[in-house]
C-alpha cells in the first residue's frame, strides 16, 4: 500500500465538531505511526464565527469552499440537524467526497438515499457516531457479525433519559427533577424533547435495523413513546416485582417480519442491560452464530462522539488508499415487511387506580380475560374503602390490541378514578 497525503474538511465545529478536530490533531502522529498514511485537516467551517477563532489557521468562509474542494477527499458533517445537513452531504458525495457523520436524523431519514448515491459515485459514507457515541456496534454489524442472522437488538441509546430513569430509581424522585438535574450537569439540552419524546432513540434504532436487515423504515412508522409520563410509584411497584425501567429501541426479526418499537420497558434486574446507569448506553445483540452479545459504553458527549468519528475517517482513508473501491450494500433483495404495533405479544405492567371496594378487581379482572388477557400477579396497596387506591398487575403474553382495548374500556368504569398505566415487559436471559 503506498502512502498518501487525506485531506479532511469539517462541517461543524459545535461540541463534537471541536473535540473531533482536537483530538484529531493531537492524534495524528499515532494515526501515522499505526496506518502509514497522513491524514491533514485542512478545512473547517462553522456558521458561528467564534467557534472558528481556534482553528483560524484552517477556518472556510463557507462549506462551498469544502464541498468544491477538489483536494478534499472526506467531508466530515457535525452540524446536526435534517436540512442543511443532506445538503451539504449530498454535494459533497455527488462531488465525488467520501462523508463522515454523526448525524441520526439524518441518516434515519435519507439513509437509503444517501447510500445509493455513495454507490454510484463510489465513494463511503462513515456513520458510526450516530447511534451510541463510542460504542462500535454499527461496525460490528457490518463487518464483525456480517456472517450472522441477526434476531434482536435492544438498546439502550440515550444517555439523558437512562440518566433520568437512574436518579428516579436511586433518589426517588420525580421525573421533572430528575430533568432539572440533568440539565444542570449538562446532561440534557436546553429543549431536551428529542430525547425524553424518545425520538432519538427512534433515529439510532433504526439505523441499527437498517445496518442489519437492509430496510429503512420511516419513523412515522414505528411506535414511539418517551419517558415524560412515568412517575415514581411505577419505578418502586416494578423494583417489587424484580425489574427496572429502561428507555429501549427494540428490534426483533421473526421471518421475513420485523418489529420495530420504542418505549419504557420493564426488564428484569438481574439482565445486564438493567445495570447500565447514567448517561452510559448499552445495546444487547442476538445472533444465530454469536448467541448473545452486549455492548456497553459512554453514549453522549465530545469525546465519545470524536472517538467514533475519528475511526470512520482513518477506516475511509486506509479504503481511499487502497485505490480499489469496496461496495457497501445495506440493501435487502428480500421482501421484508414491519409488523404492525398493534399485532405484537409481550407481557405487560398495569397500574390502576380505583376505589377499594369488593368487586372492583374482579369487575377489571373479567374485562381483561373477555380480551385474552391472562394476569400473572397482583399487588393491592392499602385498605381504603371509598377512596381510590393503586392495583398493580402484572400479566402472562398478550396482543397488543387486545390490552389497547381493554384497558379504554376498563378506564371507563365508574370505579377508576385515574388514567391506566400501561408499560411493556420484556423477559428474556442473557
Amino acid at each position: 500500500m503506498s502512502k498518501k497525503n487525506i485531506n479532511v474538511g469539517v462541517i461543524g465545529c459545535g461540541t463534537v465538531g471541536s473535540s473531533f478536530i482536537k483530538g484529531f490533531i493531537s492524534k495524528k502522529e499515532i494515526i501515522k505511526k499505526k496506518t502509514g498514511i497522513e491524514i491533514d485537516i485542512v478545512k473547517v467551517f462553522d456558521r458561528d464565527k467564534n467557534k472558528l477563532r481556534l482553528f483560524k489557521n484552517i477556518a472556510a468562509e463557507s462549506p462551498d469552499e469544502i464541498i468544491y474542494d477538489k483536494e478534499i477527499d472526506i467531508v466530515v458533517e457535525l452540524i446536526g440537524g435534517i436540512d442543511y445537513a443532506y445538503e451539504f452531504v449530498k454535494k459533497s458525495i455527488e462531488n465525488k467526497k467520501s462523508v463522515v457523520t454523526a448525524n441520526k436524523a439524518l441518516i434515519s431519514k435519507y439513509g437509503e438515499e444517501i447510500f445509493n448515491l455513495a454507490k454510484e459515485k463510489n465513494v463511503y459514507i462513515g456513520l458510526e457516531a450516530s447511534v451510541a457515541g463510542a460504542i462500535p456496534i454499527i461496525k460490528s454489524l457490518k463487518e464483525s457479525f456480517i456472517g450472522n442472522k441477526i434476531t434482536k437488538i435492544l438498546g439502550i441509546l440515550n444517555g439523558t433519559t437512562n440518566f433520568i430513569l437512574s436518579e428516579m430509581f436511586y433518589k426517588k424522585i420525580k421525573f421533572s427533577e430528575a430533568l432539572n438535574m440533568a440539565k444542570k450537569l449538562g446532561y440534557a439540552e436546553a429543549n431536551p424533547e428529542l430525547d425524553i419524546s424518545g425520538f432519538d432513540t427512534g433515529h439510532k434504532i433504526l439505523i441499527l435495523s437498517y445496518i442489519s436487515f437492509g430496510n429503512l423504515f420511516s419513523i412515522d412508522n414505528i411506535n414511539v413513546e418517551g419517558i415524560e409520563k412515568i412517575e415514581p410509584v411505577d419505578i418502586t411497584y416494578a423494583d417489587e416485582f424484580g425489574y427496572r425501567v429502561k428507555l429501549l429501541g427494540i428490534c426483533k426479526r421473526e421471518g421475513n417480519n420485523i418489529e420495530i418499537r420504542v418505549h419504557p420497558t420493564l426488564l428484569p434486574k438481574n439482565h445486564l442491560l438493567s445495570l447500565v446507569e447514567g448517561v452510559n448506553n448499552a445495546v444487547y445483540v442476538e445472533g444465530d452464530l454469536i448467541g448473545k452479545a452486549l455492548f456497553y459504553g459512554e453514549g453522549a458527549g465530545g469525546n465519545a462522539a470524536s472517538s467514533s468519528v475519528i475511526s470512520d475517517v482513518v477506516d475511509i482513508s486506509k479504503k481511499i488508499v487502497s485505490k480499489s473501491y469496496i461496495e457497501e450494500n445495506f440493501n435487502s433483495n428480500e421482501k421484508i415487511s414491519l409488523k404492525l404495533f398493534d399485532e405484537i405479544e409481550t407481557k405487560y405492567y398495569f397500574r390502576f387506580t380505583a376505589i377499594d371496594k369488593p368487586g372492583v378487581l374482579a369487575k377489571i379482572s373479567k374485562i381483561l380475560g373477555d380480551n385474552n388477557i391472562s394476569i400473572s400477579s397482583v399487588i393491592q396497596k392499602k385498605d381504603n374503602p371509598e377512596k381510590a387506591v393503586p392495583i398493580i398487575m402484572l400479566t402472562h403474553m398478550a396482543k397488543e390490541k387486545n390490552v389497547k382495548k381493554a384497558i379504554e374500556e376498563i378506564n371507563k368504569l365508574d370505579d377508576i378514578k385515574k388514567e391506566t398505566v400501561m408499560l411493556r415487559v420484556e423477559e428474556f436471559l442473557f
